[in-house]
């Protein structure tokens, strides 16, 4: 009898045990999304707020996924490439981070993607322009999202020698982004027949343009191009117009946001650029998301805000499409993926060489009368599909790793 009581002691306390085993709540595993961007160097006005865009995208995406949270942690690369591939790599191997986000200046989005490479872990360029990400130097790892100098140079390159002037003069930001709009400039001029009297190669963050405004003068073009961004922007356009060339020529740039018009009064009025996407868009959510980031922000967003809002939201979808966090399941997920959202309507991740690609705007700053509304500075003149906006990925150069 007792050794009946005992084999029943016995029994229950197994139970006890193993519906105590059964019950113990599991350790969630975080999600980790990082943003590497500059907040404090020459692209800070443009690219710091893209910290509060990945932000905004976790909170409207309920801040979880396959039941578990997702972390965000963020790091300033100051627009040094030396800097941006020790963040990369702290992001990836101390943080323990499943993706990063955003990294403008070329040659640091490409350290970015070779740690990305060694790391094996997504890295969705955005401010990083080269052509190089998703061309001779694309891997399995990186993404390309919203642009590249192709689609810049291209859309209004093209739009620019039909409607504007064949003889072009340009000045040239001197690192491998301007090397590579160059190119892409020249391609399309080309195209049209057109001819580049010139072209002056300008470190980044000069701030006395004098000597190749006048260069530029002299050669007396139809059209001036000025493949700079930020506060190189604003500079050789204020000198152009002190000198007094603005208006003898028309000028086109390779980039330019809402935040570089605000902040320098008329000195773009008549310029022309290409945009990803611009706050007026009439695309699914764009107007939603344009009041939220206003209320908050007491301003719209720039296309590389939007930009990176949709390239986290479409990276947590591939997540859920996945049932994993893990690299290559949410790699395949984005491969060859179709969809429409503020930013990109329609849009697509090409499988081929994993660029991103969706309409180009051609747009056209207001003169100081045509402005009605605080903050809507351009007019878009021109729609660019995708196929004909982004080069064919046949011809990108990309020989994709589909190791597995």
């Amino acid at each position: 009898m007792e050794r009946k009581w005992h084999a029943i002691l016995t029994a229950c306390l197994l139970s006890i045990a193993f519906f105590s085993l059964v019950n113990t709540p599991v350790v969630a595993e975080p999600l980790k999304i990082s943003v590497l961007t500059d907040m404090s160097g020459p692209y800070a006005g443009i690219t710091g707020a893209n910290v509060e865009a990945a932000k905004m995208a976790i909170a409207d995406f309920g801040g979880k996924i396959l039941g578990n949270p997702i972390e965000f942690v963020y790091r300033d690369h100051m627009c040094k490439p030396d800097v941006a591939n020790q963040k990369a790599k702290e992001l990836y191997e101390k943080e323990q981070v499943d993706v990063i986000f955003d990294c403008p200046n070329s040659a640091a989005g490409l350290a970015v993607a070779n740690q990305a490479k060694i790391h094996k872990k997504p890295f969705i360029a955005i401010g990083s322009g080269t052509t190089r990400l998703s061309g001779p130097d694309c891997n399995r790892y990186t993404f390309k999202w919203a642009y590249n100098d192709y689609m810049l140079a291209t859309a209004v390159g093209l739009w620019a020698a039909d409607n504007l002037g064949k003889k072009w003069y340009t000045i040239t930001a001197d690192y491998a982004w301007g090397h590579d709009l160059l190119h892409h400039f020249s391609e399309a001029l080309k195209a049209k027949g057109g001819t580049l009297l010139g072209n002056e190669m300008v470190a980044l963050g000069t701030s006395d343009f004098s000597p190749y405004i006048l260069k530029a003068m002299n050669a007396k073009p139809e059209v001036l191009v000025l493949l700079n961004a930020g506060k190189d922007a604003v500079n050789s356009t204020k000198q152009a117009m002190e000198f007094g060339l603005k208006k003898k020529v028309k000028i086109v740039h390779a980039l330019l946001f809402i935040e570089d018009i605000k902040a320098s009064g008329d000195i773009f009025a008549g310029d022309y650029v290409t945009g990803a996407w611009y706050w007026k868009s009439d695309n699914p959510g764009s107007k939603e998301f344009v009041e939220k980031w206003k209320k908050q922000f007491n301003k719209p967003p720039n296309w590389m805000n939007a930009a990176t809002y949709s390239a986290v939201t479409q990276y947590l979808k591939a997540v859920e499409r996945a049932k994993s966090k893990d690299a290559l399941p949410v790699i395949k997920a984005l491969e060859g993926h179709e969809f429409r959202d503020l930013l990109a309507n329609p849009g697509k991740i090409r499988a081929e060489d994993h660029m991103e690609v969706g309409n180009a705007y051609i747009l056209r700053a207001k003169n100081p009368g045509e402005i009605k509304e605080d903050w809507d500075f351009f007019d878009i003149v021109g729609v660019i599909p995708p196929d004909k906006a982004y080069q064919n990925p046949k011809d990108t150069g990309c020989k994709m790793d589909t190791a597995e």
